[in-house]
This record gives C-alpha cells, sequence and structure tokens, in this order.
C-alpha cells in the first residue's frame, strides 16, 4: 500500500490528509499548530493519522510516495516582521525605492475605509542596509563588502532595466557568490523579469528576507521526517496553486506566500471538476481568517501580482480574499458597538472553551453555547471543549456589559455578526467584480466553514453548498492533490497590434525555460503542459487585465481575438460600456504557467443507496434556531456513518471529525456518492 500526505498549517490548527495512493481513501487529522516551532504540528498531524489508521508512524511515511507541504513559515515571518538583515544592490538615483514605494505604499493593500482614516495608515518599516550603486566590479567588491561589515544576511540586485538586459546583475551576483558562497542572493532578472522598477525590487528584497528562513525550515522539517522513516523528498506548495521542489522554494521563497489558501482552492477545482460543477465559491473558515476565491468556467482566478503587507510582489497567485473572520475571532466591544474580529485567539491559548487559559470570547465559544458544536466530540472527541469557560468569557466581555447579561442574545448578536461579514465579502468577490452568485455553487470548509456555511451561503444567493468530505482538511488535501507548476513571466512592452511572430518568439523561450525546470525535477514532455497569458491595458492606463491564450503559433486573427477577450474583461469588471478602444492597447507582459502531472489518485463516486438516515442518528440536543424562534431538540447524525443517498432534513447536525455540519430549517442534505454534503433549501 502507498499513500500520498498532505500537509496544511493554520493559525489554530495543521492539518494532514493521508490518501491511500491507490483506493482513494482519505483519512483525515488534526493537531494544534505549534507556532514557536512549526515543524512539532506537522509531526504530530502525521502521528495522529497514523493512530486513525492503526499503523505506526514510521510505517505510513515509510510508504509514503509523494508529501506535499503548504507552509506559513513565510507568511508568518513576513507578517510579524521577523525578517533577515538584507542588503540592496541598485541603480544611482534609485536609492530609494522601498522608502518611496512610488507613492503607494502607506495605503498599499488597505481598502477604502480604512485609506480615510489617514492618521492610521503608514508606511511598513524600512528594511535596513545601505544602498549602492555598482557601475564596476571594484566598486562592486567593495560595496557587497560595506554590506557584509553591517551584517547583513542576503543580499538583493535590482538594477534599473535589468528586464531587458541582465548582465549586469549576473555579473555581480557571480561576484557576491566568489565573495561569499554560502550568503543568500536573488537577483531581479532572474526569477522577475518584470517592468516596474519598485516592484521588482520589494519582491526581491522580500525573497531575500524569507528565503533563509525558509531554507532553515525546511531542513529541519526534512531530517524530523526522515528520522520518522520518510523516504522521499519533500514537496512545497506555492501560491500559484502547484507544489515545487525544497530547492525551488527556497530560491524563489516568495512564491510560497499564502500557500495554504491556494491549496484549498486547489482541491475544490479537483472536487468540482469531478462533480461537474464549472463555476465555483470557494470558502474557507478557518480559526483565524475567512478566505474567498472563484474558480470561473473550471479555473481558479489568478492575480498576477499581490500586496502583502503593504509590499507589491509580482509572483501570480490563486486570487484569495482575506479577512479577519474564523472560528478563533475574538467578540469584543467598541464602546456600546459589538464587533467580532479581526484578532484572533489563535492556537495559543485559544477560545476561552479550550481551557488553555483564553479569557477573550470567540466565534467558537458562541457556537458551544448555541449548541451547534457538541463538547465532547470537538476533533472527534480528541479535545474536549468546556462550556462553563464559554460562558464566563461572553458573559465578562459581551453580555453583562451590553445586553444586561443576557448570555443568548451576546451568542446570537457574535453569530450575526460573523456571518454578516462572511456574507458581505462573497458579495465583494462575486457581484462587485460583475459575476452572479447565482451562476455559482459554493464550496464550503476549513473547521468552521461548514457550521456557518448555511447563513453565509444563503445571504450570498447561491443555489447549492457542497460540504466536502475532507472539509477540515480539505486544504491538505489540495496539497496532497497538486500538480508540479511554476510560472514564468517576462515584460515586453508593445503597442497593438502586436505581430504574431513577437508573441510566438516571447511564449516559445518562456516554455523552453520551463521544459528545462520541471525536467530537472523529473517531468518529461508527455507529462508536461503549458497555459499563456498575456497583461494588456489601455494606453496610459497603470493597471493591466490578464488575458488568456491559445497554444500554437499565433496569427493575425488570434491577435484580434486577444483584444476582443481583453475588453470583454474589462467590461465585465467596470461595467458595460467602460471600455475605450480609440486610447488604443498595449500589451506589457508575456506570462507561461507550466504544469507537470504528478501522482494522484482518481475519485470514485460510489453507487447511491437508500434516502432513510436513520442508521446515522445518534441522538439529539438542544439547538437554538432564529428560523424556529429558540432552542429546539434537534437530531444529531453521526457523519462517519452517513452514506452516499442518505438524505437529511434541517433542522439537523451532521457530526463529523474536525467539523460540524449545520443544516438550517428548511434545508437539506443529501450525501453523494464521494460522501460529500450538498445542502439545498
Amino acid at each position: 500500500m502507498a499513500y500520498v500526505i498532505g500537509i496544511d498549517i493554520g493559525g489554530t490548527f495543521t492539518d494532514a490528509v493521508v490518501l491511500d495512493a491507490e483506493a482513494g481513501e482519505q483519512t483525515l487529522s488534526k493537531a494544534p499548530t505549534t507556532p514557536r516551532d512549526l515543524k512539532q504540528g506537522v509531526l504530530e498531524a502525521v502521528r495522529v493519522a497514523a493512530r486513525h489508521l492503526n499503523r505506526p508512524p514510521r510505517e505510513i511515511l515509510g510508504r509514503t510516495v509523494k508529501f506535499a507541504h503548504g507552509t506559513t513559515a513565510t507568511t508568518n515571518a513576513l507578517v510579524q516582521g521577523r525578517l533577515v538583515k538584507v542588503g540592496l544592490i541598485a541603480t544611482a538615483g534609485f536609492e530609494d525605492q522601498l522608502i518611496i514605494m512610488r507613492a503607494i505604499g502607506r495605503v498599499a493593500g488597505l481598502t477604502l475605509t480604512e485609506r480615510l482614516h489617514f492618521s492610521q495608515t503608514d508606511k511598513p518599516e524600512p528594511y535596513q542596509g545601505r544602498v549602492l550603486t555598482p557601475l564596476n566590479l571594484g566598486e562592486a567588491r567593495e560595496a557587497v563588502q560595506r554590506l557584509l561589515n553591517r551584517g547583513v544576511q542576503a543580499i538583493a540586485i535590482a538594477l534599473l532595466w535589468s528586464f531587458k538586459n541582465p548582465e549586469h546583475e549576473q555579473a555581480i551576483k557571480r561576484l557576491i557568490q566568489e565573495m561569499v558562497p554560502e550568503l543568500f542572493v536573488t537577483a531581479s532578472s532572474e526569477h522577475f523579469p518584470v517592468m516596474g522598477e519598485y516592484e521588482r525590487t520589494s519582491t526581491t528584497a522580500i525573497n531575500c528576507a524569507i528565503g533563509p528562513i525558509m531554507a532553515s525550515y525546511i531542513q529541519e522539517l526534512e531530517l524530523a521526517l526522515q528520522a520518522e522513516g520518510l523516504k522521499v523528498p519533500l514537496s512545497i506548495m506555492t501560491s500559484a496553486g502547484g507544489i515545487t521542489t525544497t530547492e525551488q522554494a527556497v530560491r524563489v521563497a516568495v512564491t510560497t506566500i499564502g500557500s495554504g489558501p491556494a491549496a484549498g482552492v486547489i482541491a475544490s477545482q479537483y472536487l468540482a471538476e469531478a462533480m461537474g460543477h464549472r463555476n465555483v465559491i470557494v470558502t474557507d473558515v478557518g480559526g483565524t481568517t475567512f478566505d474567498v476565491g472563484l474558480i470561473v468556467d473550471g479555473m481558479p482566478r489568478i492575480a498576477p501580482t499581490a500586496t502583502i503587507r503593504q509590499y507589491a510582489l509580482l509572483t501570480p497567485l490563486i486570487e484569495v480574499t482575506s479577512i479577519g473572520s474564523g472560528g478563533g475571532s475574538v467578540a469584543w466591544l467598541d464602546g456600546t458597538r459589538l464587533r467580532v474580529g479581526p484578532v484572533s485567539a489563535g492556537a495559543e491559548p485559544g477560545p476561552a472553551c479550550y481551557g488553555r487559559g483564553g479569557e477573550e470570547p470567540t466565534v467558537t465559544d458562541a457556537d458551544l453555547i448555541l449548541g451547534y458544536i457538541n463538547p465532547e466530540y470537538f476533533c472527534g472527541g480528541e479535545i474536549r471543549l468546556q462550556r462553563e469557560l464559554a460562558e464566563q468569557a461572553i458573559r465578562r466581555r459581551v453580555a453583562e456589559p451590553l445586553f444586561g447579561g443576557d448570555l443568548l442574545k451576546a451568542a446570537i448578536g457574535i453569530r450575526e455578526i460573523i456571518d454578516s461579514q462572511m456574507a458581505d465579502l462573497i458579495r465583494k468577490v462575486t457581484v462587485e467584480r460583475g459575476y452572479d452568485p447565482k451562476e455559482f455553487t459554493m464550496m464550503a470548509y476549513g473547521g468552521a466553514g461548514p457550521t456557518h456555511c448555511v447563513a453565509y451561503g444563503k445571504e450570498s444567493g447561491v443555489q447549492a453548498i457542497v460540504v466536502p468530505i475532507a472539509a477540515p482538511a480539505h486544504s491538505a488535501l489540495g496539497a496532497a492533490v497538486s500538480d508540479m507548476k511554476h510560472s514564468f513571466k517576462v515584460s515586453r512592452p508593445h503597442g497593438f497590434p502586436v505581430p504574431p511572430e513577437v508573441p510566438s518568439e516571447v511564449f516559445g523561450g518562456l516554455e523552453r525555460e520551463a521544459s528545462l525546470l520541471l525536467e530537472r525535477e523529473g517531468i518529461g514532455p508527455e507529462a508536461t503542459a503549458f497555459y499563456r497569458w498575456v497583461d494588456m491595458r489601455y494606453r496610459r492606463q497603470v493597471h493591466e487585465l490578464t488575458v488568456p491564450v491559445p497554444g500554437g503559433r499565433l496569427g493575425e486573427a488570434e491577435i484580434q481575438q486577444l483584444a476582443a477577450t481583453f475588453e470583454e474583461l474589462y467590461q465585465r469588471l467596470y461595467g458595460k460600456g467602460s471600455a475605450y478602444s480609440e486610447a488604443g492597447i498595449e500589451v506589457i507582459s508575456y506570462r507561461v504557467d507550466a504544469v507537470g502531472r504528478v501522482v494522484k489518485p482518481d475519485l470514485r463516486f460510489a453507487e447511491e443507496g437508500p434516502a432513510d438516515p436513520a442508521a446515522a442518528r445518534k441522538g439529539s440536543r438542544a439547538v437554538y434556531w432564529g428560523e424556529l424562534g429558540g432552542f429546539a431538540e434537534t437530531p444529531i447524525y453521526d457523519g462517519d456513518r452517513l452514506r452516499p443517498g442518505h438524505l437529511v432534513r434541517g433542522p439537523a447536525i451532521l457530526e463529523y471529525y474536525g467539523t460540524t455540519v449545520v443544516v438550517n430549517p428548511e434545508c437539506r442534505a443529501r450525501i453523494d456518492g464521494l460522501r460529500n454534503a450538498i445542502i439545498r433549501w
């Protein structure tokens, strides 16, 4: 028997999925995330999965043929500012790129409301290290030595126009490697040969700031897993929706930022393809955040750039929008106004009901009081929740100061606020971008997603919700089923129409480069696929839209179709009639996504049986239902005993390992051939 293992580290829990590589059977596990030493949470999640399989961890790891890991090591380092000291070498006159930030740094990544509070906006802390101007190797050697004398642990090289001519950057990098072979160095033209000197400099500097951290984390994790019996190389999830080798993950560490949410979207694509769904709203409610993404016409939406901690990143990533709303989100009072999030109780100490010293009331505490969560069966009974601690926290911090001591009203208020916040984000990601939620199916996963999905799903307007059987560890599943993927991008600005030989030549060069990398990673041509994109904009505008490009050589007809597709996308985003062809169109950059198909089990649908779920019923308890005006004795079902074809009518609670599915009154949940719960109303 061979296994495929996927890992995802969240703010509260570290999740694991162990797949039987032949039969496709899934075993889930969760362990508390260990922020001080992330690998310990990974190892414990594997051990818990091994217990569920009644096998020793060494046997499971010894038979593993693929171990894929979505890591938060780089994200946490960037968000928390725990970065290595970076020296920057730049062109004379452009020493202040990371200070000026193209005049957008103060508000980059902030909402309009946040931008209006000017006194509360600021630029992030600048990276330290003197900016130097090497115009010859003698000056360059002196510059590098001065940086080394100041204790830098990595050097970023970002020269003006290097995306057009990388020779100077390459010469400087060779010099540094001769002087200090072990130093982490990134030249912008290596991985980010794209227009925009600030964005290119920012991406290169951040890559240097987190690369050594990634290298240290991977080395420690690999050694620990090998000691436990793992024999295959570790694969790392990237934010573009694929896995890569550890070597490439260190070399371009910036591509691992946000890999966890990206893995969830890939798992949703994998599942949606098998179920025949082309348009999917992806929703993940974890302990810390609520993440929303879109799959349109079978493909995840890819953003060509990102803004993290107000710094621009020139790396494509699966577009996931997040807010601080999750099971661990803290309820607090803003004067006489009840607020929930964005601060989270996290893994340490966690919600008050965990009994680990947490005193702040959270969404999980409210769900427990309202009867949705079984305190004896949290994580399959591996964690026992303490209702009295949840009551104390909510009563002291919310009920007494705001609701005259009414504990029920306080808990209801917390749940209603969090559900409204999540529904509002879904509207922003769909309606405000030109998509009608009625044309989409919703997927709800994460530990708290199935518990809240009916509330935010009905309000958003979707017609059905899919709760995957692996919902508690859906992002870990995404890592397990991801293919190898790399993105290659280069700027070649040109007015429209572009001579057909130009894109054909550029795409051909990028695809050859991608093929060489995949071959080094053991992926042959027969398992390789390429996806082409161009960034286009109207003249005198500064923001581009990404347009898909067909494969093969391009002719005049295909070039003209690019313009038509661009204007269609433009009007979808900005409104009918917003296109302005008279301004003229420009092609700015070209991108190739290279996908190398790797081992993954096929999904197998079981035949659906009788609809009566009585055999899976495990009892009942009092649960609060707003539709019924109070608490009602509600049937409780063992999710592991629900079988394909079972139909559960609400109100009902379905209890699974790691999550609870809430089926509201006037809703029904059908178990499909993959044992997903399909909720309709």
